[in-house]
């Protein structure tokens, strides 16, 4: 019982060390008492069990506000819910957690193995289970020390999430073998840190802005999500985000930028709609180019197709151009298989499934190369290197209504934060409810609106053509962790043997 009070305890001490807590440093507790618990035991059963319920643990209180997302407005069952969230929390653990526990069950005497391990398994959530969900990664235990993060611009998050590891594994060492070498990592890593945070520091400092500088607006009209779901409030919606774009028109805006499906009609869709007919004429006398996502629904071929989309619209009410978002959310926005039985249990796709985008499109206009991120896609680091590299700024748009006042914005925010320093761009994001902000290339935050807020950021931006080491060489940094696992882990094996 003792064991299992204890794996509990050190997946709470991990789960706060992320963002919307942040508790500094909180995850070496979490890990210490995880590895001393696995060091302890003789029973392979025992330690896939306490390996098992920690994960569980981090688990429960990292990602509690899917079950508020689901029941609150998506009127799943909150019997329901509960069960999915154990469901989807033993899957996280057995993916992440177990692996990496029983990994040191089996070679406890080679714990330097264990930075590599976990991030071997991170990187694989880049792309398991469907769509992938690298949420959470190790790396945004550290990622609130700005100077630190810069280091993401050259390893990307997982060379964050391995300086965090092995700063665990090497306080573990001093603490179980209590010796002139393991005396020898702590200190290693305090110079690491302090080296990263110097270097870092003065990138900070040394950024200085140019490019082709841009005059933005982001409007963010805090709608509650019952209201977005309720079609007898579309003018209304409507309304209040024509208020707040002839209000950002009154400045010197070159575009005019607005959140994740804003407004609640359909560009594309082939029958006539006076709700959209209304919203293209005002833009139309309001006169400033617009981007915006959009529920993007139309017939092909006798067949109805739903995306979720951006759509660019000039100055004079013309569309330009849209994207369609190609990572989307499993059981959020698409039921995928094997699970279509399971359709009826999530009453808010209402038998539907959104279609994913094929291309990753950059959006051009008035020498703007927006790289369009719609809402989950951005905290898929590869992904997003992978689009970045010919766009000049990064627009991430997206509707955390969804996630009512849980940790979950606060996490969301921070991966944009992150993908900002990552790829060397302004990150303009904009959110229904909040957080939404203008984020420089070494991740400052120039301006930004909280929570629940109603409001417009005017700011000025620099496009920026330039790449940095992570964005040019993300696929051989990422093969290149693999590979040195495995090398790793084949000494380990010869050793013991």
């Amino acid at each position: 019982m003792k064991n299992i009070v204890l794996s509990v305890i050190a997946g709470i001490l991990i789960s706060l060390s992320f963002p919307g807590v942040f508790i500094p440093f909180a995850f070496l507790g979490g890990f210490l008492i995880f590895l001393f618990i696995i060091k302890k035991e003789e029973s392979f059963k025992n330690a896939l069990f306490y390996s098992l319920i920690t994960g569980i643990s981090f688990s429960l209180f990292s990602f509690y506000w899917i079950v508020f997302a689901i029941t609150h407005y998506g009127d799943v069952n909150i019997f329901v819910g509960i069960i999915l969230f154990v469901i989807f929390s033993i899957t996280f653990s057995i993916f992440q957690f177990v692996p990496f526990g029983l990994f040191f069950f089996k070679f406890k005497d080679y714990p330097l193995i264990l930075p590599f391990i976990w991030v071997v398994l991170e990187i694989l959530r880049e792309f398991f289970p469907f769509t992938g969900f690298p949420w959470n990664l190790m790396g945004y235990t550290l990622s609130y020390i700005n100077p630190i993060a810069q280091i993401t611009s050259v390893g990307g998050i997982y060379s964050l999430s391995f300086l965090a590891l092995c700063s665990a594994v090497s306080v573990y060492l001093f603490l179980e073998r209590k010796n002139i070498i393991s005396t020898f990592y702590v200190v290693g890593m305090m110079i690491i840190f302090l080296t990263l945070y110097v270097w870092g520091d003065h990138r900070i400092k040394s950024w200085e802005k140019n490019g082709i500088s841009k005059n933005i607006a982001v409007i963010q009209g805090n709608i509650r999500e019952d209201i977005k779901q309720s079609p007898n409030e579309r003018l209304m919606i409507l309304q209040t985000y024509i208020d707040l774009i002839k209000e950002a028109s009154k400045h010197n805006v070159d575009l005019i930028i607005l959140p994740e499906s804003a407004l609640p009609v359909y560009p594309l869709y082939q029958e006539e709609d006076v709700y959209r007919d209304f919203l293209f004429d005002q833009l139309k006398k309001i006169r400033k180019p617009v981007l915006s996502g959009f529920d993007n629904i139309y017939y092909k071929d006798h067949k109805l197709i739903l995306h979720n989309s951006i759509f660019i619209i000039d100055k004079n009410g013309n569309i330009l151009d849209h994207y369609s978002k190609i990572k989307l959310v499993p059981f959020g926005e698409y039921v995928p298989f094997p699970f279509g039985a399971f359709k009826p249990l999530f009453p808010y796709l209402q038998g539907y499934d959104f279609m994913p985008g094929r291309d990753k499109k950059i959006l051009e206009f008035n020498k703007f190369k927006i790289v369009p991120l719609i809402c989950y896609e951005v905290i898929f680091p590869v992904f997003v290197a992978d689009f970045s590299k010919d766009g000049n700024i990064i627009v991430n748009v997206t509707n955390d209504a969804w996630f009512g006042k849980t940790v979950a914005p606060f996490q969301h925010f921070e991966m944009a934060r992150v993908r900002a320093i990552e790829n060397g761009k302004y990150l303009i994001r904009a959110a229904n409810t909040g957080i939404s902000a203008v984020i420089n290339p070494v991740g400052e935050i120039d301006y930004s609106l909280g929570l629940f807020e109603k409001g417009i950021i005017l700011d000025t931006v620099y496009l920026n053509d330039s790449l940095t080491f992570w964005n040019r060489y993300h696929h051989i940094i990422l093969i290149s962790f693999v590979l040195l696992f495995i090398i790793i882990f084949i000494r380990v094996l010869i050793k013991k043997s």
